[in-house]
């Protein structure tokens, strides 16, 4: 267990950053879906509602994009040179 803690110390190679940031971008747009989701359940034009509840899907469909470029680079199928 401490050679696996020591392993995390320094910093991050590019891959790492490529994955984190993916994973960052994901997380964001899921509160954004969520948001969005919410203010639709409230607004009072319809077509307000339909609009945001457009935009959530959207979103949730480049989120899931993101997520799988994310698991291609955590299984190395993308790779980031290093710069």
């Amino acid at each position: 267990m401490v050679d696996l803690m020591q392993q995390l110390e320094g910093p991050r190679t590019a891959q790492q950053e490529l994955f984190y940031d993916l994973e960052d971008a994901t997380a964001i747009i899921g509160w954004s879906v969520t948001e969005l989701t919410a203010i639709a359940g409230v607004a009072r034009p319809p077509d307000e509602s339909v609009s945001l509840m457009k935009m959530a899907a959207l979103l949730t469909a480049q989120q899931k994009k993101l997520r799988g470029y994310a698991d291609e680079v955590k299984a190395g199928r993308i790779v980031r040179a290093e710069e």
